[in-house]
């Protein structure tokens, strides 16, 4: 117990610090940030509106939850983030719960502080979206899977844990978190974590049946019962084989047999597939789902005519599925396993040892096989379906990320405990924590600092992360690996802290646009500012609403629109793209004269190269409209 309150107060500091600090991202932020606002202030807790406009992006769950925050806090960037960070320390916390029951006490808090400063998990915990409350509730069905399944017979022994079907309220309990979770985003809440656990059962399934025959053919091989029934031993099996492929045609005899057999194997995989998912009771998990997540879609819909339905479903599944879009491709399997390297960083400098270790534990130690599989299956189940959609983001294989947390903490307890054998690996896993420190040292230092000027700050995460892995890797060459690992953990806790505690806040510092517009908004009312373009959904949140806006068109008349609107009285202001400055500056020439309009000030685009700009005229309203029908070409 105390070592799970040690990790949860670290993983805590991580996900909380700073969590306020910087103004919300563009762009998903500042869209479920404000849909919440907007739902509580209309007091309807069943239609998602952004700008006054419905939203079909994302179920409820997390704009119910910001709700409950705002109603506490208020509405600002800390209790739009507040459920996503404790959700990802409710998922940390499952996950140890999780290595606990299948890895062993010793285990288990490696396990928790490798998920909880992961630089992906770390992102999705700390902003205002669904994955958080995805991730957490996705983790809380496996777990309740893995708890009701994996009973302890001998703490911390080989063969620890049995398995047992469970029972069809152990059903109930995984699919109402599957419910829950379907409100967080949807379908894939209950059939990713479904075929995680189908996966996995499947697998237990057939270890058992194997123990079982193994058991029966021992017994029959006893001399009580005699030669008669013997099976032969694998070496007589290899020798009859070997004798039956000699001579013409033995080799294609040997193809054809290979091929029998991995027929046979996908034949017995889709069968035990098929079984195992009628066990699972398919019916009531549908049924289940329906009762916890189909009261609000049925709501949702006899509010909006179906109109969010269809959306949601059609267009933000199926159409997401089937093609890329917003440009939101890549190369399938690779895209995600670059990901899942990027995305466990620090702990990704020994992405090849952890394989190497798991596999070994796999063939080794059977007590440690069940976590294993579990992890194997969490992984390829996210990676193997989001390769297959067209669509590619970052963040949809977040729900992974507790699953592959399982191997990267039983690494670091070998290693820590003087267990792995390989040092060449651990070497190799340091001297790549070095490369990459003084890559983000340097690169933060120099490059990034053209367009952060404060970025080379956070570079000192890159030192620490470099100095940790030269202490981890001289402490490994005088064979105290167990002491290097440790060093390494606190310095990539450290890494990931300093990244996420001071990158946010400055790079926030760097936003002029978004100061531009609070300035405004400081200067002026809301119905005296007019933007030219599409409106940043962060500027919606600070505005508290929409803002008057033109769309952009070829054939001039935004700005008419927008020339009008600044005749309206002398506290009119407009905000401009630096490209469009000289289309209407010739417009405000030919209409109201030369040095009728003052830039009151400037702003660059946060990393971009386009500059915003906010205007009004230089005269008065009477002087304006002396001729106000008077049409005007823009000279462009």
């Amino acid at each position: 117990m105390r070592s799970w309150i040690i990790v949860s107060c670290f993983c805590a500091i991580v996900l909380l610090a700073d969590l306020g600090g910087a103004r919300l991202w563009d762009r998903d932020e500042p869209r479920n940030a404000r849909c919440a606002a907007e739902m509580l202030q209309n007091g309807d807790w069943i239609v998602p509106t952004f700008a006054g406009e419905l939203r079909s992006h994302k179920p409820p769950l997390l704009y119910w939850m910001q709700m409950a925050s705002y109603q506490v806090f208020g509405v600002n960037e800390f209790s739009a983030r507040l459920p996503s960070a404790l959700c990802g320390l409710g998922t940390v916390l499952l996950t140890i719960s999780i290595a606990t029951r299948l890895l062993g006490r010793r285990v288990a808090p490696w396990v928790g502080i490798s998920l909880g400063t992961s630089l992906m998990f770390v992102l999705a915990s700390r902003a205002a979206t669904p994955d958080g409350p995805l991730i957490f509730c996705s983790t809380l069905a496996i777990a309740i899977y893995v708890h009701l399944s994996h009973r302890v017979v001998g703490p911390e022994a080989p063969g620890g844990v049995e398995f047992h079907w469970p029972n069809t309220f152990g059903w109930v309990a995984v699919y109402a978190a599957c419910g829950l979770a379907v409100l967080a985003k949807g379908p894939i809440g209950l059939l990713l974590p479904g075929c995680v656990i189908g996966l996995h059962a499947i697998w237990q399934l057939n270890r058992l049946k194997n123990e079982a025959s193994q058991r029966c053919l021992s017994f029959s091989d006893s001399p009580e019962i005699g030669d008669s029934n013997r099976c032969l031993s694998s070496s007589e099996s290899d020798r009859c084989l070997s004798l039956s492929g000699t001579g013409q045609g033995g080799t294609v005899r040997r193809s054809a047999t290979r091929l029998a057999s991995v027929f046979m194997a996908v034949v017995r995989f889709v069968i035990a597939a098929i079984t195992t998912a009628w066990r699972m009771h398919p019916f009531l998990a549908i049924a289940v789902v329906l009762l916890v997540a189909g009261p609000w879609y049925v709501a949702v819909g006899q509010a909006t005519d179906g109109v969010w339905l269809r959306e949601f479903f059609l267009e933000h599944n199926v159409s997401r599925a089937l093609s890329p879009m917003e440009g939101h491709d890549g190369p399938p399997i690779l895209f995600y396993l670059a990901t899942l390297l990027v995305g466990t960083f620090p702990w990704s400098m020994f992405a090849i040892p952890i394989v190497i270790a798991a596999y070994d534990g796999y063939k080794k130690q059977p007590e440690v096989r069940p976590a294993i599989v579990l992890s194997a299956c969490w992984a390829a189940v996210y990676v193997g379906f989001f390769s297959i959609a067209a669509t590619k983001l970052p963040s949809y294989i977040t729900p992974c990320y507790p699953g592959v947390a399982l191997c990267i903490g039983w690494f670091l307890h070998r290693v820590g405990e003087s267990q792995f054998d390989r040092p060449r690996w651990l070497k190799a896993g340091y001297l790549c924590g070095i490369a990459v420190g003084i890559g983000i040292a340097i690169g933060l230092a120099g490059p990034a600092t053209e367009i952060l000027p404060d970025a080379s700050i956070v570079g000192i995460a890159g030192i620490v992360l470099a100095v940790a892995s030269c202490i981890g890797a001289a402490l490994t060459v005088e064979k105290h690996a167990d002491l290097g690992i440790r060093s390494f953990v606190v310095g990539g806790v450290l890494a990931t802290g300093l990244l996420f505690s001071l990158g946010p806040r400055l790079a926030d510092n760097h936003r002029s646009e978004l100061n531009l517009l609070m300035q405004q908004l400081s200067d002026h009312s809301r119905d005296e500012i007019i933007v030219a373009g599409n409106i940043e959904p962060s500027w919606v949140f600070y505005a508290d609403g929409a803002l008057p806006a033109v769309e952009i068109d070829d054939n001039g008349r935004w700005l008419n629109r927008l020339s009008d609107h600044l005749q309206e009285s002398e506290g009119s202001v407009a905000l401009v793209r630096g490209e469009q400055m000289s289309r209407l500056t010739s417009h405000m020439t030919n209409r109201f004269g030369s040095e009728s309009m003052d830039v009151v000030s400037r702003a660059r685009g946060f990393l971009t190269k386009d500059d915003w700009v906010a205007v009004r005229l230089n005269a008065s309203p009477a002087r304006i409209t002396a001729n106000p029908q008077e049409e005007t070409t823009p000279n462009y």
